[in-house]
């Protein structure tokens, strides 16, 4: 297969994504339009003190990064939105995002709302409630919280009164010529330096336990804002998005119906199937047209050239081995074998050859239809022994083709076919005429079987996304068991968009065709 292979379905369906694009552009222009402006706020929180430390160590900054991811899932649990919503007196929250930014100790809220002032105001409430759910503010009081400040205030005066004595003593020591006087001197500097690193452990304790020095607490760095211009919807987007998702859905749709359709559409499918080449494509009729004497009344028509290349390739199937005999046939009803048997037998008198049509479809006669006549003789009287064959034939609209009509069947017509008479008229045609083509029952009835082994030539009339695939291939198996001589196939009633004349005849079909039996 190649790649125009893959693209026909599309080809053939395109009227069916023009019309699923149009549908899912114009619903989503109107969903899109009619949808109301959307505003965007945000708010940020930073976990810790970590930022304003001026030697911060890695494991703390690790430690924030975990408690801001911990902290923006927080704001989606059922605690924090139930004090928004009664803080704010909402009865629900609007859609909102909350998540830590990667690599940092920062915790970002983002909301969206029709109302901007809304916005603003759940932001912040979420910020608030998410500040007061952290233990650095909750989990102590603030009695408690004011006797921690108190207490790291005398300790810092401590400390500085231990630094000062320190320098004083060493300053001592330092013009001290007395190795008694410096002895004591070093042993009053290391009780204060003992005594300095005793505060300064106190220190560090107490000042873990405060709001300002602890690692699990949370700061809003950044308020949400007035949101002034609306972030959505973006029309253009969703109309676009609208249109690729019609487009895909029908393209989806176009190969499921290619992959469901069990349909011979192609040469190639007929070629897979049967192991024969295509020796002919038909166009379909104008609207309006007789099919019976079309290609008569316009020789110059795309049809009529389709009918004289069936013919001439027919002659030349076999030149060693003239055909005489050749039985019109399909896969069922419907696909134009009458119609076929009637042109193709206009188009080979047309050749100075002498041609006989018979119709022994007695299932669904049609041939009577080309001669504008009652059908109450033919070829089952022949075959009935109630006719001679001569008195069945009927000229029509010329001396070289005559046709014979069906006639009227008994009630089993399969049971004419098993006649003694079936052969000796075969034989008794061929010495009448130079061409005899039969247009015979479909290939779904026994009927056929009989007569595929006494007919120099099968032509098969397949109609494209008609025929079905597994009809051919029962064809194919019972034309092997019956080892016929020779098989050929015509495209018959192929679209103009298919055709391969449609090219030379680009102007030569302009309605819709009427169908035909047959």
């Amino acid at each position: 297969m190649n790649l125009m292979d893959y693209l026909n379905p599309l080809k053939k369906w395109w009227w069916l994504l023009i019309v699923a694009a149009a549908v899912s552009g114009i619903s989503s222009a109107f969903i899109s339009f009619s949808q109301p402006d959307i505003y965007q706020t945000r708010t940020t929180l930073m976990v810790g003190n970590t930022m304003s430390s001026p030697n911060p160590s890695g494991g703390e900054f690790y430690l924030q990064q975990q408690l801001a991811s911990i902290y923006a899932d927080m704001l989606f649990r059922e605690p924090i939105r139930q004090a928004v919503m009664e803080s704010l007196g909402l009865t629900y929250l609007p859609e909102y995002f909350a998540a830590a930014v990667p690599n940092t100790s920062l915790v970002e809220i983002v909301v969206n709302d029709s109302v901007p002032q809304r916005a603003q105001v759940v932001a912040n409430e979420l910020a608030a409630q998410l500040v007061k759910s952290s233990p650095g503010v909750g989990g102590q009081d603030q009695q408690t919280q004011d006797f921690l400040r108190q207490q790291l205030s005398a300790l810092q005066i401590q400390i500085n009164d231990t630094l000062a004595e320190m320098q004083t003593l060493q300053d001592e020591l330092a013009k001290s010529n007395s190795a008694r006087r410096i002895a004591e001197l070093n042993t009053q500097i290391a009780d204060l330096d003992n005594r300095l690193n005793t505060l300064r452990s106190t220190y560090g304790t107490l000042l873990s336990n405060t709001q300002e020095g602890a690692s699990n607490t949370l700061n809003v760095i950044e308020t949400a804002a007035l949101p002034m211009r609306p972030v959505g919807p973006n029309h253009m987007l969703t109309i676009a998005l609208g249109l690729v998702v019609g487009l895909a859905l029908a393209a989806v749709a176009a190969y499921a119906i290619e992959f469901f359709d069990d349909s011979v559409k192609t040469a190639e499918d007929v070629k897979r199937i049967l192991g024969v080449q295509v020796i002919s494509y038909v166009g379909e009729f104008p609207t309006g047209k007789n099919r019976w004497e079309y290609v008569r009344d316009e020789p110059r028509s795309p049809v009529a050239h389709s009918f004289r290349v069936l013919r001439t390739n027919l002659e030349l199937l076999s030149p060693e081995d003239p055909i005489r005999t050749v039985l019109v046939t399909s896969a069922s009803t419907s696909e134009g074998k009458s119609t076929v048997t009637a042109n193709l037998g206009v188009v080979t008198a047309q050749a100075e050859h002498n041609v006989i049509c018979v119709d022994a479809d007695f299932h669904r006669p049609m041939l009577h239809n080309a001669l504008e006549i009652e059908n109450p003789l033919g070829f089952s009287g022949v075959l009935s022994g109630d006719l001679p064959l001569q008195d069945a034939m009927i000229p029509w609209k010329s001396e070289r083709l005559m046709v014979i009509p069906a006639g009227e069947a008994e009630n089993n017509p399969s049971e004419l076919f098993s006649s003694p008479r079936l052969l000796p008229a075969l034989e008794e045609l061929k010495d009448l005429a130079d061409r005899v083509i039969i247009d015979g029952p479909p290939f779904f009835l026994s009927d056929t079987s009989v007569l595929c082994t006494k007919v120099d030539c099968i032509l098969l009339v397949v109609r494209p996304n008609f025929t079905r695939k597994e009809a051919l291939k029962a064809i194919k198996e019972q034309l092997d068991n019956l080892h016929v001589k020779r098989l050929a196939v015509v495209l018959n009633r192929v679209a103009r968009r298919d055709s391969y004349y449609s090219k030379y005849y680009p102007n030569e079909y302009r309605s819709k065709p009427e169908p035909t039996e047959g």
